[in-house]
């Protein structure tokens, strides 16, 4: 799911934009701003993964906030003139779309980001990460993990046959795995989501295992899988 941020000093195209959003499964409006200024108050406290920005607004254009920007989300210029192109792919933004935007651009435009997030996240995923369990440090692999289950003050990691204890809560646990690669589904069950074989209302299956899903996990699993 990616959080996304309106920022043009027009409110017509503001709306736009924001009905564009509304209409993409994978998107989500994590804000809309009038003026540049207002966009920097925005990306301090809020996570946004992808900027829709206009390049000529007072105060602050899109250039000058974009050069502002020590950490950048993906970024699509939304602007009427072609006059900026050169200068926006020079600052690497995803891409450029020319008022008024049709939807079937626009679609072409959140393709661009998908894989180019879909490229960030495998160039930082670890290959292996170290556990201690047993006594001792053991190297293991993260794409052979399919699920970890709670067992009171430890964890139990399954990979392929092999189980792991590991002294952690599910939260700790939970927050040194990629993000991308692993979802909590219940209280008591994180799994990896490219080893789930079935899913139905209620329950996971990993190989032959079925884990429950908690109601309160399910929408937030739903928003992380690729559906057709």
């Amino acid at each position: 799911m990616m959080r996304c941020l309106v920022v043009d000093d027009e409110a017509l195209s503001r709306a736009f934009m924001e009905h564009f959003i509304a209409k993409h499964d994978a998107l989500r409006l994590a804000g809309s701003c009038e003026s540049a200024i207002e966009a920097v108050n925005v990306l301090k406290k809020e996570r946004v993964d992808l900027l829709f920005l206009d390049v000529e607004m007072p105060e602050m254009t899109g250039m000058e906030l974009i050069k502002s920007l020590s950490i950048r989300p993906q970024i699509i210029l939304v602007t009427a003139k072609e006059d900026y192109a050169l200068e926006a792919f020079d600052v690497e933004v995803t891409d450029y779309l020319l008022k008024p935007v049709k939807y079937s651009r626009f679609l072409k435009g959140i393709e661009r980001a998908e894989r180019k997030a879909a490229l960030l996240r495998n160039a930082h995923e670890p290959e292996h990460v170290f556990i201690k369990t047993e006594g001792r440090l053991v190297k293991l692999d993260l794409k052979t993990i399919q699920w970890i289950e709670a067992q009171g003050d430890y964890v139990c990691i399954s990979a392929h046959g092999k189980r792991f204890m590991v002294h952690s809560t599910m939260k700790g646990m939970l927050s040194r795995l990629p993000s991308e690669a692993f979802a909590r589904v219940h209280r008591s069950f994180i799994v990896r989501l490219d080893q789930i074989e079935d899913i139905a209302h209620a329950t996971i299956v990993i190989e032959r295992k079925v884990i429950p899903i908690g109601a309160s996990y399910r929408e937030a699993l739903l928003n992380h899988l690729e559906m057709l």
